[in-house]
């Protein structure tokens, strides 16, 4: 017996409106919060902490701190190798039930982040802001500092 296949057609779905995309090429960036200025007086937190598989970062005291409370919308952006997370009322995530802050995918790979890795806590109060430093950008920073200490001690 031989017979065609008929292909298999699926009923079209309503679709909702789409937003008008921006021209290919078109380059549309997100609005960016600039970095706080740690030179500025005001009330800081630092903490170091693990992250877990899922992006959790293993500090509830941080959080608690802050003042970050379950629902609240936060903003994390990735500025070089670091992680900076504010509360907004435009933020796409969400604090969950529990006190922890979570680092998504995207920004962990950006950052260089994995399961079990160690990061520098760093909260402004003030500013309703948490920066993530990687190990690595911890390393740099210290590396930068001595060198500077090994140079001034040179110079005397």
């Amino acid at each position: 017996m031989t017979g065609l296949i008929q292909p298999l057609v699926l009923p079209s779905r309503p679709r909702a409106a789409e937003p008008n995309p921006a021209p290919a090429g078109a380059f549309v960036p997100l609005p960016m919060p600039g970095l706080p200025d740690l030179a500025a007086h005001g009330q800081r937190r630092f903490s170091t902490a693990l992250v877990d598989s899922s992006g959790r970062i293993q500090d509830r005291g941080i959080v608690g701190a802050l003042s970050w409370k379950p629902g609240d919308r936060l903003l994390i952006t990735q500025i070089r190798s670091s992680a900076v997370i504010y509360r907004r009322d435009d933020g796409i995530f969400r604090m969950t039930t529990k006190p922890y802050v979570v680092l998504p995918a995207p920004v962990r790979h950006g950052c260089g982040v994995h399961a079990g890795s160690r990061v520098l806590l760093v909260a402004d109060l003030d500013q309703d802001v948490l920066v993530v430093h990687p190990e690595h950008v911890v390393h740099a920073m210290l590396r930068d500092f001595h060198t500077t200490l090994a140079a001034e001690e040179d110079n005397r």
